[in-house]
């Protein structure tokens, strides 16, 4: 698809060319007149060219640029968001740990407070 584009752009600024020096030689004008409106015509487009280019690059370096801090900026904030899981894992594990062992001291508990009310009860 870029391809096309290329040559579709190149075809275009060829045919703008093309017709621009053939409109020169067919007007009326001295052959030393036309020469020189025809290289005054072949600079304009040689600088309108290396304009295009120099765009061209500039604009493919920006956005080589933006895809590598992206990329890099992706990675850097993947591993700090899998730093801070990790460290919330285990910070949660220690919690359920403790929570565990806190429920499971007051089942206990009540456990034996039901089973000391019970022998109570039964004597």
């Amino acid at each position: 698809m870029s391809n096309d584009r290329n040559f579709g752009i190149l075809g275009f600024l060829a045919g703008a060319a093309v017709g621009a020096t053939l409109g020169i030689l067919f007007a009326p004008s001295s052959g030393k007149k036309t020469r020189q409106r025809i290289a005054k015509r072949v600079s304009h487009a040689k600088d309108d060219l290396d304009d295009l280019i120099d765009k061209g690059r500039d604009e493919w370096a920006k956005a080589k640029g933006k895809v590598s801090d992206t990329a890099s900026m992706t990675k850097d904030e993947v591993n700090d968001f899998i730093r801070f899981l990790m460290e919330e894992g285990r910070d949660l594990k220690d919690r359920l740990g403790r929570d565990v062992e806190d429920a499971a001291d007051n089942v206990t508990s009540k456990a034996k407070r039901a089973a000391d009310n019970v022998r109570q009860s039964a004597n």
